[in-house]
């Protein structure tokens, strides 16, 4: 289907090449995207479960391709949150980015989870990931106008987990 290695551990130079990613897609600001290299931080310093984050990053041939950053919210029951998913330009259409939120679900449910929330931009800019969510049985659930900016609202896509 892809052609992707998937793998979830931190390596060095990660923080560099996923913050390039996210640049590289053009849809987040420079404030967003500084919060990559912080997480990763927080991920290789304290581990997964002490930092609440999970990372899978899509390798092909050229390094890493895209990446999804997880984890459960804090104070829910079984509720998880997909904080990042991009996709690097040259992986676009090659399946990547439906990879990661696949295995990021499935990798959610088998530690637990019942729920999976995804929340986004609104806008034309955020179109091809709003179709992603939705093809892959998150649909849109919420919208608050206005959230980011204005003119700029937040869309929130989720829903059950498949255990087993």
């Amino acid at each position: 289907m892809s052609g992707f290695a998937l793998r979830h551990d931190p390596r060095p130079g990660d923080a560099e090449r996923l913050a390039a990613i996210a640049a590289a897609c053009g849809n987040f600001a420079p404030a967003e995207i500084a919060f990559v290299p912080e997480i990763l931080a927080q991920l290789a310093e304290q581990g997964a479960e002490a930092s609440g984050y999970r990372l899978l990053v899509a390798e092909d041939p050229d390094g890493p391709a895209g990446f999804a950053i997880y984890g459960p919210i804090p104070a829910t029951d079984g509720s998880y949150d997909l904080y990042w998913i991009a996709t690097h330009p040259r992986a676009r259409g090659r399946g990547a980015g439906r990879l990661l939120l696949a295995e990021a679900a499935r990798r959610a449910a088998a530690e637990g989870a019942a729920r999976l929330f995804i929340e986004t931009e609104t806008g034309a800019d955020y179109a091809a990931a709003h179709r992603l969510y939705e093809s892959c049985g998150f649909p849109l659930i919420a919208t608050v106008p206005d959230y980011y900016r204005s003119g700029s609202g937040k869309a929130i896509y989720g829903g059950p987990l498949k255990r087993g």
